[in-house]
This record gives C-alpha cells, structure tokens and sequence, in this order.
C-alpha cells in the first residue's frame, strides 16, 4: 500500500461520482483530497477520459483518488480507457489502496472480468472504501425497481465497518445514510434525462 503524508491532522474529502463526461459543470468545494467512484465518461467515450485527466490534474487538492466505473470500459474491447498513465497527484485504484495520514483508503473499481470480482481483498482496517457498485439494500434502488446492489460487499462492509463507505452506480439513490459506525455516501452527480449534472459533491472530514 501507498502511503502519503500531509501535513494537516484533519483532512477535508470531496466525494463525487458518475460525472459521465460532465466534470466541467461541477462547483466543487475547497478540500484536501477528491475522491471519484466511477464512471468519468459515458458510454465508453475515450474523448471524455482524455478530457476528465486534463481536468483533474489542474483541480486544487493535495490528492485524487478515482476508481473504474462500469461506463470506463472500451465497448469494443472490453479493456478499462483510464488504463493510461495518471497525471502527478492522481492515484487510481484497482483492487489496492493507498495510506494518506494514517487514513488507509481502499478502492475496487467495477470489473473488467465477473468472474475475478472480490470483496475479500479489502483490508481489514480500511477506514474509507471505494467502490463503483453500491451495498445491497444501501442507496442502491433503480426508478421503480428494488435493490440491486451486492450482498457480498454488504456482508464485507458489516464485518470491517468503515468509516465512509463511498460509491455511485444508481443515480436515483443518491444521498447519504449513517449505519452503525460506517457513513455511506452515493455520490451520483449525473442524471440522464438531463444529460448534466444535478447533484452536489459530499464533504466529509476525518
């Protein structure tokens, strides 16, 4: 695992997914380090990620961290499009994590491949967890439909109980929801059938 120091005792995190191509419309809050669920472009527009990594490695934070989303993958090749060297001061997890200030974050992108899709790979002391993909029963309802998030990371989720549990997918869910000890956090900043961003980043502070 990474691990990074700043400077600060308290660290300001801005919590923000599925931009899908329209990071420019976001009036983001000052802050120490961003945090990106998923989904930078829309339906596999290489043009957006190209855009979305000139766009975050001017923004003012000490550090970002993204994470794959399920519309950052080729539809032709099936391959991930932020399989490209991150600009300085942007870290992209993938199954891994990085340590900043003694807050171990850990993120698990959506996969390229079903079949080798894990939770267990999520350390036991990750304070803040990443994940494209929502808790099963957690801020993960489709319009008129019911919950489609996964009861895998749901159980892993009880078991390590992180501070911030931090993840987009269902658009229509987000918002935020406290549950024993972990602040879970659906940060869909994009709706649809506005083709724009209508939601506010999340702030938290550890």
């Amino acid at each position: 695992m990474l691990i990074l120091h700043l400077k600060k005792i308290t660290l300001k995190f801005i919590a923000i997914s599925d931009t899908h191509g329209c990071h420019r419309q976001l009036d983001l809050p000052k802050g120490d380090i961003l945090l990106h669920a998923g989904d930078v472009c829309n339906q596999g527009n290489k043009d957006h990620v190209e855009d979305f990594l000139e766009w975050i490695k001017d923004l003012d934070f000490e550090h970002k961290i993204l994470i794959r989303g399920n519309h950052d993958i080729d539809l032709k090749t099936k391959n991930s499009l932020l399989n490209l060297e991150m600009p300085k001061g942007v870290i992209q997890l993938d199954h891994s994590g990085v340590e900043i200030n003694n807050i171990p974050i850990w993120g698990i992108p959506f996969p390229l491949d079903w079949n080798k899709r894990t939770w267990e790979t999520i350390p036991i002391n990750t304070q803040i967890l990443i994940t494209h993909q929502p808790p099963y029963s957690i801020l993960d309802n489709p319009p008129y439909s019911p919950s489609i998030g996964s009861k895998k990371l749901l159980k892993k989720v009880k078991s390590i109980q992180p501070k911030v549990h931090l993840f987009g997918h269902i658009h229509a869910s987000y918002g935020k929801k406290e549950i024993d000890n972990t602040l879970f956090l659906n940060a869909s900043a994009y709706k649809a059938s506005k083709k724009r961003i209508i939601n506010e980043p999340f702030v938290f502070e550890l």
